[in-house]
């Protein structure tokens, strides 16, 4: 679109006016704004239309941006020209000035319309890559969750929470984080659990052979595990790297 615009349409609304006479007037003053141009088309295109896409404070500063290139052309247009002719001076001047404005509000209105629709669809776009990502991932931990547990791994284990007790399913579990004498369960699509237990109590609940405890604040099911170091830990659909501990090194990697 940028290319289009900048090599045909730009040059073509310009030569819809009376460009030859603008030469002979002042030659440099018309390539400094041709360039002041490109600018504001780029400056709608990249900067102002995808402002007006987000909230007030962001359609405020994109409408104050606009005060400013208006307040930039209308200075512009004061610049002094020599004319050919002195008697048609005025008259001149007035055809001069009109023709800014008319290619000024020209490129405005075309850039800042494709540059909210272009960061619209930027937006949208990077929203459904995210989308698939993480179904992409939910997919892959389901199937290496089936993969590694069994019919009767599959239960729940029942935690204390104040007053009531919690039903935690297990295959919900995206890693459990030791607080002091309390556990921290953070779970897929609900609400982390806390319950006053420690991470070795909670270790001898889970089914034997599919947690491993990596460090002393931190327990993970193996089969989340998507990359792994000396000293960390990723987990498939957690955004944070976990640290390995040295004394559990050997129980991760016999895990």
């Amino acid at each position: 679109m940028d290319i289009i615009f900048g090599v045909l349409v730009i040059p073509t609304m310009i030569f819809l006016f009376p460009v030859s006479r603008w030469i002979q007037w002042h030659p440099d003053y018309v390539l400094y704004y041709v360039i002041w141009l490109y600018g504001v088309w780029f400056l709608c295109r990249k900067a102002i239309g995808p402002l007006f896409t987000r909230g007030w404070p962001e359609m405020a500063l994109a409408t104050g941006s606009l005060f400013l290139v208006g307040v930039v052309t209308f200075l512009m247009t004061l610049t002094p020209v020599s004319f050919t002719s002195p008697e048609d001076q005025f008259a001149a001047l007035k055809m001069h000035q009109r023709a800014m404005w008319i290619l000024l509000l020209a490129v405005v209105s075309a850039g800042i319309p494709v540059g909210a629709l272009s960061s619209r669809n930027r937006e949208l776009k990077s929203r459904k890559d995210e989308e698939e990502e993480l179904q992409n991932t939910a997919d892959a931990i389901s199937s290496r969750r089936e993969e590694a547990l069994s019919g009767q791994d599959r239960g729940d284990i029942q935690l204390k929470t104040g007053y009531s007790t919690v039903h935690v399913p297990v295959t919900a579990i995206r890693y459990i984080e030791g607080r002091n004498n309390y556990a921290c369960f953070h779970l897929d699509h609900r609400n982390d659990v806390v319950s006053q237990i420690t991470l070795k109590s909670v270790m001898e609940m889970l089914p034997e052979g599919k947690f491993a405890r990596i460090h002393r604040s931190y327990i993970v099911p193996l089969w989340r595990i998507e990359k792994r170091s000396a000293t960390s830990v990723k987990l498939m659909g957690v955004e944070e790297t976990l640290p390995v501990g040295r004394a559990y090194k050997e129980t991760l990697n016999n895990g």
